[in-house]
């Protein structure tokens, strides 16, 4: 049942993470919760960014389009790297993205020290425009001393954030090892191929609203 009530939320956020970049102006900061880096390569198209799809040959390491659309009408790619950070000033934990360039500071930390929970990150923009190089600083925070959320599991995340249809997901039970995220072909196909501006999918209120005869409308299948 969903859970009602009759005041509206204070926090004006919803409960989810979100994706984060380095600002214009300004920095952030915080720590990450994430033992290592996820990387992948992105494309914009169809007016939002999604997980480039193209496959990786065994042979000699080139890829190859596949099933990834955006590669078959030749969209670039960018590599992009994903670490999910906390910020004890605020209190919120969200998910930092920047750029393969600028991540080196990130990859340097890990090999070190062998993890990335609980490095400390400052990024900031090298001048005040959208499209400036990222820099970004590391330290190391005292966790003993400034407790830190648990990781969260960012493949899992990402899928969320990027659209990909629940359909198509599914967890696989290892029993006590992290379960791997698996996607079906069919559905994140039919995805791709929908217009930017198409529909929303009928919501229960769209489904139950009754037309003029008093019966519940019926849906038109797509």
């Amino acid at each position: 049942m969903p859970a009602f009530s009759n005041r509206l939320p204070k926090d004006k956020e919803h409960m989810g993470f979100k994706i984060v970049r380095t600002p214009e102006s300004g920095m952030i900061c915080g720590i990450i919760t994430t033992p290592e880096l996820l990387v992948c390569d992105t494309h914009f198209w169809g007016g939002r960014t999604i997980p480039c799809e193209r496959l990786r040959t065994k042979m000699d390491g080139t890829f190859e389009p596949g099933d990834c659309a955006a590669c078959r009408e030749a969209v670039p790619y960018r590599t992009h790297v994903y670490v999910a950070c906390f910020s004890p000033k605020t209190g919120e934990h969200f998910i930092f993205e920047c750029t393969a360039a600028a991540a080196q500071p990130l990859e340097e930390y890990w090999d070190k020290t062998g993890t990335l929970r609980g490095c400390v990150i400052k990024a900031i923009r090298s001048r005040n425009q959208r499209n400036a190089k990222v820099m970004i600083e590391t330290g190391t925070a005292n966790i003993a001393r400034q407790p830190i959320p648990d990781a969260p599991r960012m493949d899992l995340l990402l899928s969320v954030i990027w659209r990909l249809p629940l359909t198509g997901l599914a967890i696989e039970d290892q029993r006590g090892r992290e379960p791997t995220l698996k996607t079906k072909r069919e559905p994140i196909n039919r995805m791709r191929e929908q217009p930017d501006n198409a529909a929303e999918p009928p919501t229960i209120s769209d489904i139950l609203r009754p037309k003029g005869n008093g019966h519940k409308q019926q849906i038109p299948s797509s």
